[in-house]
């Protein structure tokens, strides 16, 4: 049966921090921890009995698990240390912890995931892994600096590099290297008023070091980030996901997906379905769209909308992907527009074709990458003992789960979740907004607002200077309101009430006036406040040692 689910949310305060299990157990809770869920996951792991290809899960799972191993020490070894235990069976043998991220500038509490990572594997002595997911699109190259003061601020975008077409990270060079390499120094100094220490200005010359070396936006960002990792001491390894896609026995997990792509495409359709059910969502594109089913041609068959992306070296535009296996023995894979490939792909061809198949479109300069639940699968499956997912990626990972009970049958292995919250330290430079309110405010104007609407006698002037007019209504209302609602006077009784209200309207307009005039300026105050007190700016423009102290992990 499915673990029991429970809603979560990012912690609101500065400096709070979630972690799903603990590093530790605790005394009140000694079996959650992560040595329990490790132990669990491999429990699960265990009962699982499918076969892909023709081989069982457990020896797929082992050399899967060599190969990521592997490659991510050589990857992280090109730039920074990392140690490669001599004794490999044993490394094998040994947890993993991992998890992921597209490499942007994200925001601290998502960094806080990457020291869970080390965290974790140092509590189980094991290996944490982090999955630079550079699939995913570049959409933009730059953040958004907070600036001004709580009585008006906004976002200035910063670029670090020059505007391009969107496209993956794995494809994203670098447009403009003196953007490039500007970037620290007109950020620092946007960011400055309200952080004159950010991590950015010293650390921004490592990144402009690893572009000169990688000629990648998406890695020159990632490994600066790792090498600063280094420094804290944390003891990672990190692998981009485009990597990953070319080992052979990721190959093998990818062609059996793909072998069995219509089931594949009716389990994930409906696990959508039982997740808006569960949680009463209407739109039909949320979480997100369902996999769509197209017929192009007659005799072709249907054209199956599969979770993964295609783009070619040349047009790197990431499109849909739809397979037709109308064909017998063949997988046919194509956008519907330009690019159309067939492999000898099917359950019963050879791992060794889907393999061979797969990467010839490599080496055709043709890019086939998962979208993000394909790759939660393969590294919760594949690889993880434990996956580390934040509070977003926990609940989308629902439709995982459930994609794989209907595949396989079986439960899929449990993830961690982490999160964190870390608020730009203004309590020094603008003391007043701990002690300001504009929301209580606003909501202080709307009572006002509709009181004046609805019992707009409260705010006339004193008896003496009111008109005989006004005098002549209150008492009208007076009347109304002390008459019984009977069931034939009921409707007379509210109209009348109403009629004399609205005729009472003119004799507010100053107070309702200076109501309305309060709004704006309120409503200045709080995207101010909002933006100031955002929690998703970039984790470089904190200072250092404000991130050491959100990043230490101590957990009661």
């Amino acid at each position: 049966m499915p673990p029991s689910r429970r809603t979560r949310t990012a912690p609101e305060r500065s400096g709070e921090r979630l972690f799903e299990p603990p590093v530790q157990a605790s005394a009140t809770s000694p079996a959650g921890s992560i040595e329990t869920l490790v132990d669990n996951n491999r429990l699960l792991r265990a009962a699982f009995d499918t076969r892909i290809g023709d081989l069982r899960l457990w020896e797929l799972v082992a050399a899967t698990r060599r190969e990521v191993l592997t490659v991510a020490a050589e990857y992280t070894q090109s730039y920074r240390d990392a140690q490669r235990p001599s004794d490999i069976a044993d490394w094998i043998s040994r947890p993993i912890i991992m998890g992921g991220h597209q490499p942007e500038l994200f925001h601290p509490g998502v960094w806080l995931k990457n020291a869970a990572l080390d965290a974790y594997a140092r509590a189980v002595s094991g290996t944490a892994i982090n999955l630079v997911v550079d699939t995913d699109r570049c959409a933009r190259a730059g953040v958004e600096v907070p600036v001004g003061t709580p009585r008006e601020a906004h976002l200035e975008p910063v670029p670090f590099d020059a505007t391009a077409a969107e496209m993956a990270w794995e494809e994203r060079s670098i447009v403009d290297a003196n953007v490039f390499g500007s970037f620290g120094e007109r950020a620092s100094a946007l960011i400055a008023p309200l952080e004159p220490h950010p991590i950015l200005r010293r650390w921004w010359p490592l990144a402009v070091e690893r572009a000169a070396e990688c000629h990648r936006l998406g890695l020159a960002l990632a490994q600066a980030r790792h090498s600063l990792e280094e420094r804290f001491g944390w003891e990672t390894l990190e692998v981009p996901v485009s990597e990953l896609m070319r080992l052979p026995t990721v190959m093998v997990f990818m062609g059996w997906l793909l072998a069995h792509c219509r089931q594949f495409h009716e389990a994930y359709n409906t696990a959508l379905a039982g997740y808006r059910r569960t949680h009463r969502v209407r739109g039909r594109g949320r979480p997100m769209p369902d996999l769509a089913v197209r017929t192009e041609a007659p005799g072709e068959g249907p054209w199956y909308e599969v979770p993964w992306w295609i783009w070619s070296r040349e047009d790197p535009r990431r499109r849909r992907v739809f397979a037709n296996v109308a064909a017998s023995g063949t997988l046919t894979l194509s956008d519907l527009e330009t690019v159309r490939v067939e492999l000898p792909i099917s359950p019963d061809t050879s791992p060794a074709k889907w393999v061979d198949a797969l990467s010839r479109m490599e080496e055709h300069s043709l890019r086939l990458r998962p979208r993000a639940i394909v790759t939660t699968m393969l590294a919760r499956l594949m690889i993880a003992d434990v996956f580390v997912h934040g509070i977003g990626g926990a609940a989308y990972d629902e439709l995982t789960d459930a994609i794989v009970r209907q595949l396989t049958g079986c439960d899929p292995p449990r993830h961690a979740v982490v999160s964190g919250t870390l608020r730009l330290p203004l309590d020094t430079v603008f003391p007043e907004l701990a002690a300001s309110d504009p929301e209580g405010e606003l909501a202080e104007v709307q009572r006002l607002l509709r009181d004046l609407e609805f019992h707009p006698e409260r705010h006339l002037g004193q008896p003496e200077a009111r008109l005989a007019e006004v005098d002549e209504l209150l008492r009208r209302k007076r009347h109304w309101i002390d008459t019984h609602p009977t069931v034939t006077l009921a409707r007379r009784r509210c109209h009348e009430i109403r009629a004399v209200n609205e005729r009472l309207q003119p004799y507010v307009d100053r107070p309702r006036r200076a109501a309305l005039d309060r709004v704006g300026p309120i409503a200045t105050r709080m995207r101010a406040r909002k933006v100031l007190q955002s929690r998703g700016h970039p984790w470089c423009f904190f200072a250092e040692k404000t991130l050491r102290s959100f990043l230490l992990l101590e957990n009661d």
